[in-house]
């Protein structure tokens, strides 16, 4: 993650740096991506719970692909499969 502390960063701070870890990608977000953190913040989703389901749609959007084609990654276009994974048993 970071040198700073978890317990300094808040919950939208977490599950972006989280994000683009898991996505090997970019600095920063859409503003898309961003008011669903917000939304899942507001829900109360359990942080450690919500970054296991993101991982878990990462690495199967990228399974899926193709020949290991670039995919486009976003918590907006995966938010309803992660949200089906927060429901379910995770690993």
């Amino acid at each position: 993650m970071s040198l700073i502390q978890k317990k300094n960063l808040n919950y939208l701070t977490r599950v972006e740096q989280f994000f683009l870890a898991q996505k090997g990608s970019g600095l920063t977000l859409s503003a898309q991506d961003y008011h669903v953190i917000e939304l899942w913040e507001r829900q109360g989703l359990e942080l450690d719970r919500l970054c296991r389901a993101i991982e878990e749609c990462v690495h199967s959007v990228r399974r899926q692909s193709r020949d290991g084609a670039q995919v486009r990654l976003s918590l907006h276009l995966l938010r309803e499969e992660i949200e089906a994974k927060m429901e379910g048993p995770l690993p």
